[in-house]
């Protein structure tokens, strides 16, 4: 797998994820949308798929299940493979909502590489999909294309003056919760669209908080998923400069507000989980 993704620039991986938590996410995903669909139908609103899809994104970041799949144990096992033990994901991931006939430019992408926006070169990109994707709405890449370094581009695409022959190839085997890992590097672009059916899938991006975040990285921000023993002894000594005996004589422990990143005891899970209960509760009268 990883001599694969070495060579050809990608993975393509089923049965990371519960189906149960697929099916959920994609329920939820496919319920908001319908709702804003009947409002358009209704003449409430304009219809604007990829608008629709970003504020449809901002709501599903809110839940528990967004939560379970980006801090899914099989996906970071994969990443640490690439990675190292400390892996971060960027802020402001991507819903694509790919529906028949669509012509948004932003929604089916020419020949492009993640680089060209702004997306650093030590830097993963992966799409889960909560929908499969037929032959002609899905992705196709450019193997190898990676190895060629930065491609020059103009306007957006790959720049004509070197006219250099790309061969797409369509990945049309994509089934609902599979993921799709590439290097920031690797030309690739949307299958097109179907006539029939709507594709939906996620895009987030992945790296190791020790690699150098390009501008945009660091604006956008990004929230640390696993870290390494390393980095675990510097936060039991509590800072970087490892004051000496900051902590001979008294407690040696991480706060416990950073359970779920440290892998604090499941007496602190368990007692999250009860003031939750609690709250939500509340709540619900």
């Amino acid at each position: 797998m990883v001599h694969f993704f070495i060579s050809q620039g990608f993975i393509h991986l089923s049965g990371l994820f519960e189906d149960s938590l697929i099916e959920n996410c994609s329920e939820y995903i496919f319920g908001l949308y319908n709702r804003l669909y009947e409002a358009h139908s209704n003449e409430k609103i304009t219809k604007d798929v990829q608008a629709w899809g970003n504020v449809i994104q901002d709501e599903f970041a809110k839940t528990e299940m967004y939560q379970d799949l980006i801090q899914n144990k099989k996906t970071i096992d994969l990443l640490k493979l690439f990675l190292g033990t400390d892996i971060a994901v960027l802020n402001y991931d991507h819903l694509w909502i790919n529906v028949p006939q669509n012509t948004d430019p932003v929604l089916k992408k020419e020949i492009h590489t993640d680089t060209w926006t702004g997306t650093g070169v030590n830097t993963l990109i992966a799409n889960t999909y909560f929908t499969d994707a037929d032959e002609y709405n899905g992705l196709s890449v450019i193997p190898g294309s990676h190895l060629h370094g930065i491609t020059p581009v103009r306007n957006r695409k790959p720049d004509p003056m070197f006219d250099v022959k790309y061969e797409l190839s369509p990945l049309t085997d994509m089934k609902k919760g599979d993921f799709i890992l590439w290097h920031s590097l690797l030309l690739h672009s949307t299958t097109g669209v179907s006539d029939k059916n709507t594709r939906i899938s996620m895009s987030s991006r992945y790296k190791s908080p020790d690699s150098d975040f390009t501008s945009q990285e660091r604006s956008l921000g990004h929230r640390t998923l696993c870290v390494g023993p390393m980095n675990h002894v510097s936060r039991l000594v509590g800072n970087d400069y490892m004051t000496p005996f900051r902590t001979l004589g008294g407690i040696v422990a991480i706060e416990r507000r950073l359970h779920t990143l440290y892998g604090i005891t499941n007496s602190v899970n368990e007692e999250r989980k009860e003031y939750l209960e609690i709250l939500y509760e509340d709540l619900q009268r």
